[in-house]
């Protein structure tokens, strides 16, 4: 060591004196360390003992935690005896003989192999039909059973609620709305009302009620009724009858709720519905092919024509 200092030498003194006070400092560190090491490795539990004397067997502990479990069983018996039956255990395992396999085990691996061989050479080949479906079937069958049950289930609500839907179609096409096309052209009196025409301007009401054919007997008969001729002195007279209307407008007396006083009055109405047809066509009415009506027909003599 080199020191440099005056003719007095003071500088030399004092930086010895602050060395070996810095070195007696790190010695007391240093020994401070090592005795608080020391109590760490002597306080290790039983139960941490217990846990680590399989790998303390086996080697397999770091050398730290090595002295601090060989201090520990230094100083427990219960360890100690723990670490020697443990020992005891490990070298009996040892000593046991390894089983050998049966003589037949290996014969009996071959014949296998050899038939299962056999058998594949002998089995034909798949066609690529055959593959496609082997690869294929594990594969969609699951999809292929919940799509059919699927649609078994919707064909049976759709057969179980089929009624309701007709029920329904047919209460919408009776309730809703009906379009009346008004034509520009102003109605000309003189010339003679079609069926059309005249199953048109009762659009609303001839899907309940058949519209009377303008050209028909039935109608002729009661314009009649309605202008008797001068001079002519009819009773009055009214009748209720039921009749059967067909699609193409014809119809047939089904029943006679109340008969007229002059019997004259309902075989003529009997002829007038066999002579034409008595109403339009079902198409023009969006009418029902087939249905059953009432007719009330009243004859009346009106003398005073003044009005």
């Amino acid at each position: 060591m080199l020191l440099f200092s005056n003719s007095r030498g003071r500088p030399a003194i004092q930086v010895i004196a602050n060395f070996r006070f810095i070195r007696c400092k790190m010695k007391k560190l240093f020994q401070s360390a090592i005795g608080n090491r020391k109590s760490e490795i002597s306080d290790m539990s039983c139960q941490e003992t217990k846990r680590s004397l399989s790998q303390y067997v086996d080697d397999e502990l770091s050398s730290t935690l090595r002295t601090a479990l060989e201090t520990h069983i230094d100083s427990c018996p219960v360890c100690r005896a723990e670490l020697v039956e443990l020992r005891t255990i490990r070298n009996s395992l040892r000593q046991l003989a390894r089983p050998a396999p049966p003589m037949s085990l290996l014969p009996a691996i071959n014949d296998a192999l050899m038939i299962e061989a056999a058998a594949r050479r002998q089995s034909p080949t798949p066609t690529f039909r055959e593959q496609l479906i082997n690869w294929i079937e594990p594969r969609l069958m699951p999809y292929s059973v919940g799509s059919l049950a699927s649609v078994i289930l919707f064909t049976a609500m759709l057969v179980g609620l089929r009624p309701h839907f007709i029920a329904l179609h047919e209460a919408a096409q009776q309730n809703g709305p009906v379009l009346v096309m008004e034509t520009s052209t102003p109605y000309d009196l003189t010339r003679p009302v079609t069926p059309e025409d005249f199953s048109a301007r009762r659009a609303p009401f001839a899907e309940q009620s058949p519209s009377l054919n303008p050209g028909g007997a039935l109608a002729t008969l009661t314009g009649n009724y309605a202008h008797p001729h001068t001079g002519q002195f009819q009773d009055a007279d009214d009748m209720i009858v039921v009749a059967d209307v067909f699609s193409n407008g014809a119809a047939s007396l089904a029943d006679v709720v109340q008969a007229p006083r002059d019997r004259q009055m309902l075989a003529d109405f009997e002829v007038a519905l066999r002579q034409s047809a008595a109403f339009v066509p079902a198409s023009l009415d969006r009418r029902p092919d087939t249905m059953r009506v009432v007719f009330t027909v009243q004859k009346v003599d009106v003398r005073d024509r003044s009005f």
